[in-house]
């Protein structure tokens, strides 16, 4: 029995095994036939030459020249030219004069030269290169055509034209599946509205779109814009400027963080770290989000927003929640600047603040509104309304209107004092000189002997004039309906030493340039008159 199950289990292992070799066998001879399918499928194919010579002694083994109107097939691509010389070994062709090669009847490529290496799926053609992928063309003198990975690379300067932009580089590689284009070193870009020069630079042909990726300018009869990343749609001539960008219009100057700008209505909006720079003004309006329209001159600022006005060496900061600047109605050369709500500003010798303000550029005045305050060179001027003329980017003229009243301390103790319903002061060399007082004058000044005070004087005047040395009260002209009386120092309580009214807003002041961000509500009550029974006399 123990043979018997031995004789049959050697012989049922003999069984197997052949059965194992015939099925390796068979599987191999598959694997085999295949992969000389696939490499058969893979070899460049003559589909026809007017004349075909063997080359063997001259160029080496399994080498064929092929003369006259020749066509050759590889994959899906097909190529003609003049002649070529075939090395079927390394699955290789040389071709020469009249190149052109096919590509999924859509990519159109030719040249004077070519060497093409069917195994890499390589194409280098020379001189006179174009590649035509629909509505682009590609020239140039150099170029390799990587096929495999779908990228055509030039290396000695080459051109892209589609509808509507040609561009140039040194260097690029182009994509024809994805019609994405990456050029380097030198590149220009010329549209018909503006020429944009970079070191490098992405475009997309399908959506004409330039990526940018570098420094970037774009010239136009507009403007100039600069960036160093983002993108320009140049079909719908809009951008979105990501890095140290700027649209330089001459006089106007936009900046910021991020532009989305817009040439067809001259629009850019700026979001964080925006400036608006007008050098024709010596004016600066920031903000951490703003726009400008170069077509209206239109601007507006806020989240931070400041006005920055240059003043000779000086420069006075203003901040308000929100900032506007249009043209003027009557005169589009000029611009009106407002204001709008917790204003305050801050130079050196100037300081105030109130609800809201206009500048108009026409007549360089700065209008205050709304419990209006003005802190200049020891004066606290305070009225309804306030406005400042300037004249040769200096303070020329304060006018104060309704509830006008100035103070000027003498000391921490004895404020000089002049109160009316309209009150106008002349400033000389941006010092104040003079104050007119039109209405219900009165005033309350602290003369001196040298260095110290001899009295309390109280004056009374529908109309007054007072004359300023050295910010001093020096004279005072009482024009019409005159009283007063003089009283020596430290006889007078403290509040007949006061006009009614008299509030010190000293702790409001902006003392620096940080200060105007911060606005303190005024708890004081600020007295006001109703005037509208008076008259100023002609």
């Amino acid at each position: 029995m123990s043979k018997y199950f031995s004789s049959g289990w050697h012989f049922g292992l003999m069984v197997w095994a052949k059965g194992v070799l015939i099925f390796s066998f068979i599987i191999g001879s598959f694997v085999f036939t295949q992969a000389q399918q696939n490499q058969k499928e893979k070899k460049i194919l003559i589909e026809y030459a007017d004349r075909m010579e063997g080359a063997e002694k001259r160029l080496g083994k399994n080498t064929w020249a092929l003369i006259g109107n020749v066509k050759m097939r590889h994959l899906n691509t097909r190529m003609f030219c003049d002649s070529a010389i075939l090395n079927r070994d390394s699955n290789r062709v040389m071709a020469f004069g009249s190149i052109h090669i096919i590509q999924n009847d859509t990519i159109h490529l030719y040249g004077d030269q070519l060497d093409y290496d069917g195994n890499e799926e390589l194409a280098k053609v020379r001189q006179n290169v174009r590649m035509v992928n629909k509505n682009v063309v590609l020239t140039t003198d150099f170029m390799d055509y990587d096929r495999r990975n779908d990228v055509a690379y030039y290396f000695n300067g080459g051109k892209i034209v589609d509808e509507s932009n040609q561009l140039t580089s040194h260097l690029g590689f182009y994509y024809p599946r994805t019609g994405e284009v990456n050029f380097k070193d030198s590149v220009v870009l010329i549209n018909p509205d503006y020429k944009m020069y970079s070191d490098t630079l992405k475009y997309f042909t399908k959506t004409e779109v330039v990526g940018i990726v570098g420094p970037t300018e774009i010239f136009s009869d507009e403007n100039k814009i600069y960036s160093e990343l983002g993108f320009y749609d140049t079909r719908n001539d809009q951008a979105r400027l990501l890095k140290k960008n700027y649209i330089d219009g001459g006089e106007q100057k936009l900046s910021g963080d991020t532009i989305l700008y817009d040439r067809n209505n001259g629009f850019g909006e700026v979001f964080s770290a925006m400036a608006l720079e007008d050098t024709a003004n010596n004016v600066i309006i920031t903000g951490d989000y703003g726009y400008y329209n170069e077509q209206t001159e239109e601007a507006l600022a806020t989240k931070r927003a400041v006005l920055k006005q240059v003043y000779g060496n000086d420069t006075l900061f203003l901040h308000a929640d929100t900032l506007r600047a249009d043209p003027a109605p009557d005169d589009v050369e000029n611009k009106i600047v407002r204001a709008f709500h917790h204003v305050q500003f801050f130079r050196r010798d100037l300081q105030g603040r109130c609800d809201s303000m206009v500048y108009d550029f026409r007549d360089s005045t700065n209008t205050f509104y709304y419990d209006p305050i003005i802190w200049a060179q020891g004066n606290q001027m305070t009225a309804n309304v306030i406005k400042l003329y300037i004249r040769n980017r200096t303070l020329d003229q304060a006018e104060l209107i309704e509830n006008a009243f100035l103070i000027a301390p003498e000391d921490s103790i004895h404020f000089n004092q002049i109160k009316g319903k309209i009150m106008t002061g002349f400033f000389k060399d941006n010092k104040l000189f003079r104050i007119d007082v039109d209405g219900n004058g009165q005033a309350i000044y602290h003369p001196k002997d040298q260095e110290y005070i001899i009295g309390v004087n109280r004056a009374e005047s529908s109309n007054m004039s007072i004359f300023l040395s050295n910010r001093k009260v020096d004279t005072i002209i009482l024009r019409t309906q005159a009283a007063g009386n003089m009283n020596p120092p430290f006889v007078l309580e403290k509040e007949d030493t006061r006009l009614e009214g008299f509030l010190w807003l000293e702790k409001y002041r902006p003392q620096k340039y940080e200060d105007i961000f911060h606005f303190e509500k005024i708890t004081e009550e600020i007295q006001r008159t109703d005037y509208s029974d008076f008259h100023i006399a002609n």
